[in-house]
Order: C-alpha cells, then structure tokens, then sequence
C-alpha cells in the first residue's frame, strides 16, 4: 500500500520509524493462519528552502509574501511546494538610500558654465540625476547666478571669492 509523508516525519512500519523512500516489506498471519505479505511503498517528500538576496533603492517597497517592505533585514516565509510540503523562503534585503548634493557658481556674462553636458548661459536651478556608489540615484543640484556684463566693474562674493566682472 503506497504511504506519503513529509520529511523530517517517520512513518511506523513493523517496529520501526521510517524516513526514507522505499519498498518495505512484513510478513504477517492472517485470520485463517496463513502468511500474509504486506508491502509498504514509502514516498517520503522533502522540505524545500530558498534564499532570495535583493537590494532596492529608497523609497521603492519590496513586495514579500503579500507584504510590502522598505527596510533592510531578512524575512521568512513558510509556503507549500507543488509536493505539498513545507517550503521556507528567506529574504535578505538590502534597502539603500538615495543621495542629494548641491553646489553654487557665479559667472560672469558672456561666460558659460558646463553641467550636465550643456553649456549654461542664464541663471536659474538646474538638476541633474546621477547614480551613487550604492546605485541609487544622485540629485545634483547646481544653482547658477551669471552676473551680467557692465561698464562698471562689479565685484561679488562667492563661496569666500572675490569675482570681478568688468
């Protein structure tokens, strides 16, 4: 007769607590007292287990057995495999941050200042978007002020620097 089980489970058998897959065999009397041969077939399904390791940039969620995640650690999950049994998936998950980071320049009219690959002529805020060492993204922020060229000479601080347009 076939019998599954589930590991680490045992299965009682003539005496003894089976764990493995096989054929077993018992010699038994029946009511008119002639031997009966029982023969078990054992199916002994194994626990599975997985381990998933991932890393995400704030503020994205990491979706999880149904749950939504956005901070590093480690999460286990006990499923059913398609054997029926237990199947445990961990999580790892790295969340890492992303990173900002501005700067100011003065120029002097008809100068130009390059960021981001353009050739910046007027002043105004200007962003660009980079990738940081943990592979999140960078915001750069560059705010521009371009003084304008005059007869006079016009002197400006900037950053403890003296700028001199004439």
């Amino acid at each position: 007769f076939p019998v599954t089980i589930f590991a680490p489970n045992g299965y009682t058998f003539n005496g003894q607590v089976l764990t493995v897959s096989g054929n077993y065999y018992d010699t038994l009397i029946n009511a008119v007292g002639c031997d009966s041969m029982v023969i078990l077939n054992l199916i002994v399904n194994q626990l599975s287990a997985t381990t998933i390791n991932d890393t995400i940039c704030a503020p994205i969620s990491y979706i999880f057995n149904g749950q939504s995640y956005n901070t590093s650690g480690t999460r286990t999950a006990t499923l059913t495999n398609a054997l029926g049994c237990d199947s445990v998936v961990t999580l790892n998950l790295v969340v890492n941050q992303p990173s900002a980071s501005s700067l100011s320049q003065t120029i002097c009219a008809p100068a130009s200042y390059t960021f981001n690959g353009l050739s910046l002529t007027s002043s105004g805020t200007y962003f660009d978007t980079l990738t940081n060492a943990v592979g999140c993204d960078s915001i750069v922020t560059l705010i521009l002020t371009v003084v304008p060229a005059s007869n006079l000479q016009a002197s400006i601080v900037a950053d403890g620097d003296t700028l001199l347009c004439a």
